[in-house]
């Protein structure tokens, strides 16, 4: 088959990140496959300014050289995602609302049309909300979603259907043993950006002065983190790993015994499942990946206010002293994510494409 993928841009994300590990599993299953980026990426609007910045961002990206994204397929930049620059196909995949506004009012000839859902993406004003939760209606041929949460989600709001792919870990990224305790316990979480205009769904501003608190009520724990650039005013007292490549961040997931993950909502919440897969005792809230799957204090920790600071202290100090506890959701965090391996769900994803190529639309 021949498919296109369009993404908004390449950035640091894990629905980047999967998108570009689904077209690479399809290039190695002989299909004939391209990856769209507009030079500008997601950016519209007034915010067409940055153009310069962004091709320089681009031209410089440590991803592109293949430190965080390994890829084998050919991604194309393009000034425009229509019909003049994206070739004729027999599937295109939208990854996000914006590109499936482009990929919709693409001509019959670039294939079937299929929207890969992997968040809830209204992060942004009432006028811009409005237009993600239509690009949800719009009549595509195949819609996917990442998590039974979404996909409920995503009826509920808007009564657009969608089939279910949660997303999956290469088996080699998944530990074959348990973690042994160490001596200085060390707290790690994921730095990321601030998502929306009204509400920070990530909530990691919140989540890193609590762990500054904590810590300095704690000194015997150490707290790091990790994220695509380090602000330039960051506390010394939290070890910022940079930019780092998929080897490096499985060590760094191996260097930490509890992993705190900030976030109100997640459509999956990849950074949560890779500590699992890796052996870390996960906190967060019931959302994504750990309402898919996870099991309060059997393979993860849940809170369920996650803007209150004492219900999170109370969380790790659990953690913190129980070894036993911490131990026994290590093993059974590896135990499940066993179950969610990224090669049967991208084969599932595949064999989804292939049944839309040859019957037509799947509802």
């Amino acid at each position: 088959m021949k498919i296109n993928m369009v993404l908004p841009g390449i950035g640091h994300s894990g629905g980047v990140q999967m998108a570009i590990d689904y077209l690479n599993y399809f290039a190695r299953h002989d299909n004939d496959v391209i990856c769209y980026v507009p030079f500008t990426g997601a950016y519209y609007g007034w915010k067409r300014i940055l153009f310069p910045k962004a091709m320089y961002r681009i031209i410089k990206s440590k991803d592109l050289q293949g430190k965080w994204i390994s890829h084998k397929i050919n991604i194309k930049f393009v000034p425009y995602i229509n019909n003049l620059y994206v070739r004729d196909a027999d599937i295109t995949i939208a990854t996000s609302w914006l590109t499936s506004y482009w990929v919709y009012n693409l001509k019959q000839e670039k294939g079937a049309k299929v929207y890969f859902v992997q968040d809830f993406e209204t992060w942004g004003n009432d006028k811009e909300n409005n237009k993600v939760k239509a690009s949800y209606q719009l009549p595509y041929d195949l819609r996917i979603s990442v998590s039974t949460e979404l996909h409920d989600r995503l009826i509920q709001e808007t009564k657009a259907s969608s089939i279910v792919i949660c997303n999956g870990l290469p088996k080699e990224s998944i530990r074959k043993f348990s973690k042994i305790n160490s001596e200085k316990l060390v707290i790690g979480f994921p730095f990321r950006e601030k998502r929306a205009v009204q509400q920070d769904i990530k909530n990691t501003e919140f989540g890193t002065n609590s762990l500054l608190k904590f810590v300095h009520e704690n000194p015997e724990i150490k707290v790091k983190t990790f994220g695509f650039k380090k602000p330039i005013e960051f506390p010394k007292l939290i070890e910022f790993l940079e930019n780092p490549s998929k080897d490096e961040l499985n060590k760094w997931y191996d260097s930490i015994d509890i992993f705190y993950v900030p976030s109100l909502y997640e459509g999956w919440g990849l950074p949560a499942m890779e500590a699992m897969a890796r052996g870390c005792a996960v906190i967060g809230a019931n959302t994504g990946c750990l309402k898919e799957f996870g099991k309060h204090l059997e393979n993860c920790y849940k809170i369920n206010n996650m803007t209150n600071q004492q219900e999170l202290f109370q969380g790790l100090e659990l953690l913190i002293k129980a070894d036993d506890l911490r131990q026994k959701i290590s093993e059974n965090a590896i135990k499940i994510v066993n179950n969610y391996t990224f090669e049967n769900k991208a084969q599932k994803f595949l064999e989804l494409l292939e049944k839309l190529n040859s019957e037509g639309a799947i509802n």
